[in-house]
């Protein structure tokens, strides 16, 4: 396996990873070979930038400030055979630059959305349900400049999932209707991972391998990066809540993705609740 295959492994990791070729000699400049979705965001690099990039711009220091996310990034560097060189950066989450430095970011707003909306739906009724769920995940879309947003539920009698609620931003195409009924045998991997109260996170849909099964689902639907979080309760699974990106790849922090947990156990109380409307109708 030659160091490009092996970076094929490195590619889905949620934090951010690139591979550099180095010269003979050590005052020789090293070249960039690859890097993930997620080191992209983080440095804010062109792909003309990438390709003239170096790895020293990145190991010399211990630590990495994004402008993009607010954070800082924990460097390390590893050669995994000879001749090259694998940087990766994990984000600090308790580390970040002051307020008063940069403007507002994503986590603040969206943790914002979330004091609402567990506010939101006290005392919600069954005819209130629907139209709240709709404005709620368009403005969590909107919290993390998710393209799309969608709840799924499991039934594992009939051994399906159906999409039961969408938003989408504008010049973004629905996918609700295509989605209903699909056979869990298709994505093993992904029911798996919900089922063992796991989030499934892909920041580069396109790099996943031909013929892997979720990539046959995903690209299709023209989706670069996606995020998906289990709503389960203390009986199991009954569903997810899911976020893709369309338009651009997205890097969701550590931050983010516990924030957007917190809606996930939301929706299962109103799943529950609904059950209950139910079995009293």
């Amino acid at each position: 396996m030659t160091a490009a295959d092996y970076f094929q492994w490195w590619r889905q990791a949620p934090f951010a990873t690139a591979l550099f070729q180095t010269a003979m000699q050590q005052t020789e400049p090293s070249q960039f070979v690859d890097a993930n979705a997620v080191f992209k965001i983080v440095t804010g690099l062109t792909e003309q930038q990438l390709q003239q990039s170096q790895a020293v711009q990145f190991t010399l220091r211990a630590l990495y400030f994004s402008a993009n996310t607010g954070f800082y990034y924990q460097v390390n560097s590893h050669a995994p055979e000879p001749g090259y060189q694998l940087v990766t950066m994990h984000q600090l989450p308790d580390v970040a630059i002051s307020r008063q430095q940069v403007p507002l970011r994503g986590a603040d707003r969206l943790t914002a959305v979330l004091l609402e909306l567990t506010q939101r739906f006290v005392g919600v009724t069954a005819e209130m349900l629907a139209p709240l769920l709709q404005q709620t995940l368009q403005e969590l879309g909107q919290a993390v400049a998710a393209d799309r947003v969608y709840i799924f539920d499991y039934d594992f009698v009939l051994q399906t999932c159906s999409n039961t609620h969408e938003w989408c931003a504008p010049g973004i195409m629905p996918e609700i209707q295509s989605l209903q009924q699909v056979p869990l045998a298709a994505i093993p991997q992904w029911v798996s991972t919900h089922q063992h109260g796991r989030e499934m996170y892909i920041p580069d849909v396109p790099s996943l391998p031909d013929r892997d099964a979720l990539k046959l689902i995903l690209q299709p639907q023209g989706i670069k990066s996606l995020l998906t979080l289990p709503i389960r309760d203390a009986d199991g699974v009954l569903g997810f809540v899911g976020f893709d990106s369309v338009r651009h790849y997205h890097y969701y922090t550590e931050q983010e993705r516990l924030l957007l947990s917190v809606f996930a156990r939301v929706l299962a109380n109103l799943k529950r609740q609904q059950q209950r409307w139910q079995r009293e109708d």
